[in-house]
């Protein structure tokens, strides 16, 4: 009696939905990660020689590190997901909302440190997990499903704290403004663990490897003995731990909880995802690609602010961005 090894999860890791695809795939992405590391390094130049006083200096360099950190933890997040074959739009409104259920449980619940911090995450794995079974079991589009989700948290957001809750204890501050080596605090240290982290799962571990199949092709890696819905739960879940990771960090660091603090979060995120080697079809992509994505939207935002660029246009040239970077994609995928 023969057995159909085809149909169980180990064949499924072996073989790939389509070969070609995975391996294209790969080239792809490795490409436009150096494509984009050298664009990095061209405008990081003419920056340089434009603002000879303000651009390439440690103290700039540090601030860029800074601000872009929360948006790179989020950027790893969406970069599992959007390996899967989707996305999560509400990221943002799950940054501005453990950042302030963080602040509320311990200016207003009075709790301790830790334990506030492990009460958000529990509720923002609970969201997350919403999230996930509404998308892989109940079926809803994911675009229709973290569209709401967005708003429910930004709304949530605004309810519990108000605009924000300020002069939160120094034990939870010192947290993200601790700086090792000088101007370069915790959170951007936190984001290169993380990142290290998440390119060996994704690339070392079957069951984050996965996700690359279910991107490929999802009826296949279901028929292999992936459990897709279960997955895709697991994927909703990371993206809501980084989205809390990253809101709490950000409190942290400023010392206050700001309801709108992840306003518009979710472009910038995306946008870099998609720069740093995903694609809306899935199937490619890893973490440092994210990482690096992440580094030029940052990069782009502190070369406008150092040209006082209108912040309009700051908005306006980051959707552009976003625009051409899956433009770029649809292209590349129906060659």
């Amino acid at each position: 009696m023969t057995t159909n090894t085809a149909n169980t999860p180990d064949a499924a890791l072996v073989n790939p939905p389509d070969r070609r695809a995975s391996i294209g795939g790969r080239r792809f992405t490795l490409s436009r990660e150096g494509g984009l590391v050298i664009l990095i390094i061209i405008i990081s130049v003419i920056s340089a020689i434009a603002y000879p006083r303000t651009f390439p200096t440690y103290g700039n360099f540090a601030s860029i590190a800074r601000n872009l950190a929360t948006d790179g933890i989020m950027a790893v997040g969406m970069m599992v997901l959007m390996i899967s074959g989707t996305f999560d739009l509400s990221v943002g409104g799950m940054f501005s909302m453990s950042g302030v259920i963080v602040g509320a449980l311990m200016m207003k619940s009075h709790l301790p440190v830790p334990l506030a911090i492990a009460l958000t995450i529990v509720i923002v794995l609970f969201a997350g997990f919403c999230n996930g079974f509404v998308v892989a079991r109940v079926r809803v589009n994911a675009l229709i499903t973290t569209l709401g989700a967005m708003g429910i948290f930004r709304g949530f957001a605004v309810l519990i704290g108000g605009t924000s809750i300020a002069n939160l204890p120094d034990e939870f501050a010192n947290l993200g403004q601790a700086e090792f080596p000088q101007l370069i605090q915790s959170p951007v240290w936190m984001l290169l663990i993380l990142t290290v982290l998440f390119s060996y799962l994704l690339s070392r571990t079957r069951f984050f490897r996965q996700y690359y199949y279910i991107g490929t092709n999802p009826k296949a890696a279901s028929l292999s003995g992936i459990n897709v819905e279960r997955m895709q739960i697991v994927g909703f879940m990371i993206s809501a731990l980084m989205a809390g990771i990253a809101g709490i960090a950000f409190a942290s660091r400023v010392g206050t909880s700001v309801s709108t603090a992840g306003d518009n979060a979710e472009l910038r995120v995306i946008t870099a995802v998609i720069l740093g080697g995903a694609s809306l079809a899935g199937g490619k992509g890893n973490a440092l690609g994210a990482l690096i994505g992440i580094i030029f939207i940052a990069l782009i935002g502190n070369v406008m602010i150092i040209a006082s660029v209108d912040p309009y246009w700051q908005s306006i040239i980051i959707g552009a961005v976003l625009v051409a970077a899956v433009a770029l994609d649809s292209v590349v995928n129906r060659t």
